[in-house]
């Protein structure tokens, strides 16, 4: 009941948001921009997407390795694409990154290993994200009227370095274990310890996530290129360098879950910040709706795969696992 109400609450903010932006956009100049697209173009945005989503999925693989026994690379391919179902496509309390922890964890049952390197694995795309952005505010500042863009940069940058240094700190996870044990919350200390067991293993392992880093900034150059590319193909002609911090910045934004699948949110981002370099709103909408359709086209593959993975218990025990692990 719960989850209903989250979705439903969910569906109308994003009803509301595309209401709002909607009463923006000049439909005829929109059309016409949808029109004069070249599907060439777009075709080959949405194929540097899958080029981008393989790098991921040899990623993951190898921040498995020191945690756990790996699957196969084409075990991960189904695993990572009913991910990509849940996380863009399939409205449900159960994340993608939950149902990629459970599957990948399944056979060896080391939930709390697969759960370590599922977070290790955004988190290195995250960080090589938050990275580029930075570079980009010192290398080409951008100021635009009534959007702190570089303070919205380097903010989440060095929230997300302080959480990571928590992350990877024994003493902390000391104590708040010790803290657990003495209230008699010994299930839940049982569970932080092995998940915080799993990270100090992968923080002896700093060649494997130095590597997974550079594979993440190689990944997150093409998911900013995949939105270049399909800018070029509406023949909108914005500076590469605008996209590299624009991403960044949607990419955070649509993060925020208030609405469903970041739907209304991204499209609010491309709007604003696009806009105050001079984009008419038809044009950042155009690229917005865009922008979430390839993503949620990349994703439907996913609810194939999972018809051939799922079992009758399988939703039951990913939302147990989500609950226990959140």
């Amino acid at each position: 009941m719960k989850g209903t109400l989250i979705a439903l609450a969910k569906a109308a903010v994003t009803a509301l948001l595309f209401f709002y932006l909607f009463r923006k956009v000049d439909f005829r100049h929109f059309g016409s921009i949808l029109r004069s697209a070249r599907l060439d173009i777009l075709l080959l945005a949405f194929a540097v997407m899958w080029v981008g989503h393989y790098i991921c999925i040899f990623r993951w693989r190898m921040l498995m390795r020191p945690l756990m026994p790996v699957l196969s690379l084409g075990q991960l391919f189904g695993i990572y694409c009913i991910g990509l179902f849940f996380n863009l496509t399939f409205p449900t309390v159960v994340g993608g990154d939950v149902v990629k922890m459970y599957y990948a964890g399944k056979p060896s049952k080391l939930y709390a290993q697969s759960f370590a390197a599922t977070f290790l694995d955004r988190d290195a795309g995250m960080l090589a994200m938050m990275i580029i952005a930075c570079l980009i505010t010192l290398i080409h500042p951008v100021t635009l009227s009534g959007i702190p863009v570089n303070l919205i940069v380097w903010a989440s940058f060095f929230a997300f370095l302080l959480a990571n240094v928590v992350i990877f700190t024994p003493s902390l996870h000391r104590f708040l274990t010790r803290f657990l044990y003495v209230f008699h919350l010994s299930r839940i200390a049982a569970k932080i310890d092995a998940i915080s067991n799993a990270f100090q293993i992968m923080g002896r392992h700093w060649p494997v996530l130095a590597n997974s880093l550079a594979i993440s900034l190689v990944n997150q150059l093409l998911a900013i290129s995949v939105t270049w590319v399909m800018a070029v193909g509406l023949r909108l002609h914005v500076s590469i360098l605008y996209f590299l911090l624009f991403v960044p910045v949607i990419t955070l934004i649509s993060m925020i879950p208030v609405s469903l699948n970041g739907m209304g949110l991204r499209e609010y981002a491309f709007m604003s910040l696009f806009g105050a370099i001079g984009l008419a709103p038809a044009s950042t909408m155009a690229l917005g709706l865009l922008s979430s359709a390839i993503i949620i086209l990349s994703s439907l593959p996913g609810g194939v795969v999972y018809i051939f993975f799922r079992n009758r218990n399988d939703v039951q025990q990913m939302a147990a696992l989500e609950t226990d692990f959140s």
